[in-house]
């Protein structure tokens, strides 16, 4: 058995730590149980074991474990003790294990105090509040601004930070009602009048975590995220609501700037690309027959890797519009039919040359939707290409279109928040299929599905994210079903949007 007794190491510490070790803070102050707060932590730094022994107690039994002391002035009270899990850093974890040693000591300085003398009493209650004052003192040194509001509605906590975001010295309100310190940020110049709102609303709401973000113009402009959150302790008892406030305004720049350059270097690469598209189209055009037969598959080669990489640019500006929400639809009575017919005849070259044989499986007098046409035809192609490459054998794809008012008409482990009416599209394939561990992952960008033969098969991992961005900008919803080796379908959703279109009519078409 090896044990590590822990070190400080302030790198090791995580965002996480802090918001953890705030609400253990909060939980000892509320009185919970020490072992209530205990379990807390062992499910956060996720340890099988996580125990306190007294000072002359036998440590736990495990191959590899982390150790802290725990001592409360100078007394010292026992240690607290974590088992490693294989692969676990024993330094790395040592080191967040000593950052909570604090608030455990604290409380257990606490459970250790039968009866005293009056001297005893004040050199604990010395102790206690200098306990205080360093916790106190972690919560001033964060960068967040911090603020708890009990369950009565009055502010309980602000950090200093809060003064430095929002220039309302914290003293003024603290153990104020909420309404209080909302009508002080409305009148505070260059603050935004939703975050007063937000306050309110959010004061009395003890079952929702939510977040966000807004700017602030004065006393600095700054780019603030913010997250909100009910505590509880382990018992289930509603301490409150805290709200955290983090300055976010450099990393939004650094989006910016990311953004911004790569517009700029995939317009600088699409140019020359066209050219050389365009030239080597025209030689193919030409006189082809009177080129050597190695001349002519050069050429080939060319113009098929000028189309992959214009494709990829054209990928990469429409994620950095998408993240930058310079996105612009343009909506009109959209017949879906009529978009997947002109997907189906532009990819039916690549059908003949996989062999595929394609299905259509359209409802009649299918309504329109109110839709951008252009980014329907990029969805469906989208997706129909995908099913394509990747049914390697000479296969069956389907696609499906048809009109749905009720949730019970459609199918299975679709998404509770679908809006209906809405027509359902769905694309079918014969193909590899995607394991239960790649579907979870599939709709991030650059992500490739970790099987060796979908590896195989070209792409960026960028064409799922801008089918599911396209879709929800539309209300829609998509999701799949697949399993390896038995294909898989993609399936999304277009609203039917009342007053857009005309009514649906079982004789007459749309």
């Amino acid at each position: 058995m090896s044990s590590l007794y822990a070190h400080p190491i302030p790198d090791a510490i995580k965002d996480t730590d802090w918001r953890v070790f705030h609400h253990l803070a909060e939980l000892s102050a509320a009185g919970s149980p020490i072992w209530d707060q205990l379990t807390v932590l062992r499910r956060h730094l996720n340890a099988d074991i996580l125990t306190i022994s007294g000072p002359d107690e036998p440590l736990p039994n495990a191959a590899r474990q982390v150790i802290v002391p725990l001592t409360y002035g100078e007394r010292y009270l026992g240690q607290v003790c974590l088992a490693l899990s294989p692969g676990a850093s024993s330094e790395e974890m040592a080191a967040r294990l000593a950052f909570f040693a604090p608030v455990f000591a604290l409380a257990l300085a606490g459970e250790q105090t039968p009866d005293m003398t009056e001297t005893q009493e004040m050199r604990l209650y010395q102790a206690t509040q200098e306990e205080r004052d360093r916790l106190e003192a972690v919560l001033e040194a964060t960068n967040d601004a911090i603020l708890m509001i009990g369950t009565d509605g009055l502010l309980v906590t602000a950090t200093l930070q809060f003064e430095a975001f929002f220039s309302i010295p914290r003293y003024e309100v603290l153990g104020c009602n909420i309404n209080v310190l909302a009508e002080r940020i409305e009148a505070q110049p260059g603050l935004p009048a939703g975050m007063a709102d937000m306050l309110r609303v959010l004061a009395d709401n003890h079952t929702e975590s939510v977040g966000g973000e807004f700017e602030v113009t004065e006393p600095k402009r700054r780019v603030l995220a913010w997250y909100s959150l009910p505590v509880h302790s382990q018992a289930g008892l509603l301490l409150g609501r805290m709200f955290a406030f983090r300055d976010a305004t450099r990393e939004r720049e650094l989006d910016r700037m990311k953004t911004e350059f790569v517009t700029l270097v995939s317009h600088e690469l699409r140019t020359p690309l066209t050219s050389v598209k365009g030239f080597s189209d025209l030689i193919l055009e030409g006189d082809f027959e009177s080129l050597e037969d190695d001349v002519r598959e050069y050429l080939r080669i060319i113009a098929l890797n000028a189309d992959r990489l214009i494709a990829l640019i054209n990928d990469i500006l429409d994620i950095t519009r998408i993240e930058s929400d310079r996105i612009e639809l343009h909506p009109t009575r959209c017949p879906m039919q009529d978009v997947i017919e002109q997907v189906a005849v532009c990819l039916q070259p690549l059908l003949d040359e996989h062999q595929h044989r394609l299905v259509m499986e359209i409802e009649p007098q299918l309504p329109a939707s109110w839709a951008d046409h252009s980014r329907m035809v990029q969805v469906v192609s989208n997706l129909l290409s995908n099913a394509i490459k990747y049914t390697l054998q000479p296969g069956v794809i389907t696609v499906q279109a048809s009109y749905i008012e009720a949730a019970s008409d459609l199918p299975s482990g679709a998404p509770h928040d679908v809006i209906l009416p809405c027509v359902l599209i769905g694309v079918q394939d014969t193909g590899l299929g995607i394991s239960e561990e790649d579907q979870g992952y599939l709709f991030q960008r650059f992500y490739r599905a970790k099987d060796v033969e979908v590896r195989m098969v070209g792409g960026t991992g960028l064409g799922l994210m801008i089918v599911k961005s396209f879709v929800e900008m539309h209300g829609g919803k998509v999701w799949l079903k697949s399993a390896l080796g038995e294909g898989s379908t993609f399936w999304f959703t277009v609203p039917v949007v009342e007053g857009k279109n005309p009514p649906r009519d079982k004789d007459a078409g749309v």
